[in-house]
């Protein structure tokens, strides 16, 4: 479920984009139909979870379908699919949606295990269904919440295949905390 009443007219206000094509593709969707993904990179309270709900509802809007969850619910789920021997039934239940959102990625660190069922669903998604991620680390920092280096790079891998990178920054603005995203590349 996508909380909160964001829209892309107040994404925008967030969103610096150095090339206005840049802006507009993100917020057209295309991206969507096109099977690829986003990352959001950077600090806490740079506007990461508010862009990716208003992409979020956009998509609603448009009619397509949205899957929203944090890293650790996804996770958590997936446990219990595990559990049930179901994990494979419910990664292809998530994946009917044309956007599945995962936010808080590296929030907490995960175990073997949660790392391995993180990337069976983004091994799962590659080329089939467009991903759109935010997480405050760094790629080369996500050895910290992924203790399997193999597991990191290949997650990594398939995640960064087919995506519109962002980097987000905090910039001195108008008001105080004034925080802009621009985009890292395409």
């Amino acid at each position: 479920m996508l909380a909160g009443a964001s829209t892309v007219d107040g994404a925008l206000a967030i969103l610096s984009c150095p090339r206005p094509l840049e802006e507009a593709y993100l917020c057209s969707l295309e991206w969507v139909d096109a099977k690829e993904n986003l990352t959001l990179i950077g600090p806490a309270g740079t506007g990461k979870s508010h862009t990716l709900i208003a992409l979020g509802h956009a998509a609603v809007d448009r009619g397509l379908w949205v899957r929203y969850f944090t890293a650790a619910e996804l996770v958590e789920n997936l446990y219990r699919g595990l559990a049930d021997n179901s994990v494979g039934r419910l990664i292809e239940t998530v994946l009917r949606n044309d956007l599945f959102i995962c936010d808080e990625v590296g929030f907490a660190p995960l175990d073997p295990t949660g790392s391995q069922l993180l990337f069976r669903f983004v091994a799962a998604a590659y080329e089939r269904r467009s991903l759109a991620i935010a997480s405050h680390w760094p790629f080369e920092e996500w050895g910290r919440f992924l203790p399997e280096h193999s597991t990191a790079v290949s997650l990594l891998d398939r995640l960064l295949h087919h995506t519109n990178l962002v980097a987000s920054t905090t910039r001195p603005g108008p008001g105080a905390g004034d925080h802009r995203i621009s985009p890292a590349w395409r």
